[in-house]
């Protein structure tokens, strides 16, 4: 996970967990690539990070997922249905909000 987005991403995952119709579509996950989980409770600790991040030390899930630009969100139902994916930093907030809720809508 990148510690420049850190304070964003835990921003947006309050924010999809404090709202109730977003919550029950939406699942927030972190995948720390090249990082084993004693480097990962030690980021989550660092930066306050309540979502759950899963360490993906060999980089198998980096690989099974096309080995996307870091930092990458994609966004899923509970199912597994990508949502909408969004690479790099998160420079507009409430636009990113914004359209996860359009996209929960039509779900």
């Amino acid at each position: 996970m990148c510690h420049k987005n850190a304070p964003v991403v835990n921003s947006l995952y309050n924010v999809i967990q404090g709202d109730a119709v977003l919550a029950k579509d939406i699942r927030f996950i972190g995948i720390a690539i090249g990082n084993d989980k004693k480097q990962v409770d030690a980021y989550k600790a660092q930066f306050r990070v309540a979502l759950p991040v899963f360490p993906d030390k060999e980089g198998e899930i980096y690989v099974a997922a096309g080995k996307p630009d870091v930092p990458t969100m994609v966004v899923t139902t509970p199912g597994g249905k990508v949502l909408m994916s969004h690479m790099g930093e998160i420079k507009d907030f409430d636009g990113l909000l914004k359209e996860l809720r359009e996209i929960q809508k039509k779900q």
